[in-house]
């Protein structure tokens, strides 16, 4: 079934369809300040019959650049996302940004949730060392084979320095709230736990449910991110 475009996109799109726009964009998205109208003259090079004003008009109707009270130009937050789209289109050698980026959106819910999952099951891992040896080999295993996973689905080994940071998250397509949700419940239970784990510890009974409500929670929030992803994939497949 055919959706109709956004009449917003359709603008961008028209904008963006011109050699000169185009170049206009990548100046002020190399400058990274704010431009006088003499300056694209000067970058340009172009003759006057090339009528950049009504180039410029027509970026700032779409919404890609604006301009301060002293009549400098800027690019707007739409504009920042279009240059850089231009950038990693245009550009010859991808560049690490593209590279992740490119590589995080071809991961499937599953393996999104098991990034935010990887760094629980390694810490648990190491926390139960000296209680469990066997649970503990198990949990450690599960988090490498974890980042391995996502490693080699994005197909870039940057992925190690994001991954580790929580930053990839950013690159999520959806549900981002849900994700770094889990991610702090997560982290919340497994300090509970941590400080539950010499049962002659005083209230050792009430950290161990306080951990457990956590965990549980998390486990819930995991479940309504794939049931919530999974649903928007197919609704985007139909």
């Amino acid at each position: 079934m055919l959706h109709l475009v956004d009449t917003g996109i359709n603008e961008v799109l028209k904008s963006l369809n011109h050699e000169i726009r185009r170049e206009i964009l990548r100046i002020l998205h190399s400058k990274r300040t704010f431009i006088p109208y003499s300056t694209f003259m000067d970058e340009l090079n172009l003759p006057a019959s090339s009528n950049v004003a009504y180039h410029i008009l027509l970026l700032s109707k779409s919404g890609l650049i604006d301009k301060n009270t002293e009549g400098k130009y800027f690019l707007t937050p739409l504009g920042q996302r279009s240059a850089l789209l231009l950038d990693m289109v245009t550009e010859s050698e991808s560049s690490v940004f593209s590279d992740v980026y490119l590589g995080f959106s071809t991961l499937n819910p599953f393996e999104i949730l098991l990034g935010t999952w990887w760094i629980f099951f390694l810490v648990l891992g190491i926390s139960i060392l000296n209680y469990n040896l066997l649970i503990a080999i198990f949990c450690i295993l599960v988090s490498i084979i974890s980042i391995v996973l996502i490693i080699y689905r994005t197909g870039t080994l940057w992925t190690i320095l994001l991954i580790n940071n929580f930053i990839w998250i950013f690159f999520a397509p959806n549900n981002r709230h849900l994700l770094l949700t889990i991610i702090f419940t997560n982290l919340a239970g497994l300090m509970v736990l941590e400080l539950s784990m010499d049962p002659l510890s005083p209230f050792f009974l009430i950290k161990i449910g306080i951990g457990g409500i956590l965990l549980t929670l998390s486990i819930l929030i995991s479940a309504k991110y794939i049931y919530e992803a999974k649903d928007g994939f197919l609704k985007e497949k139909n």
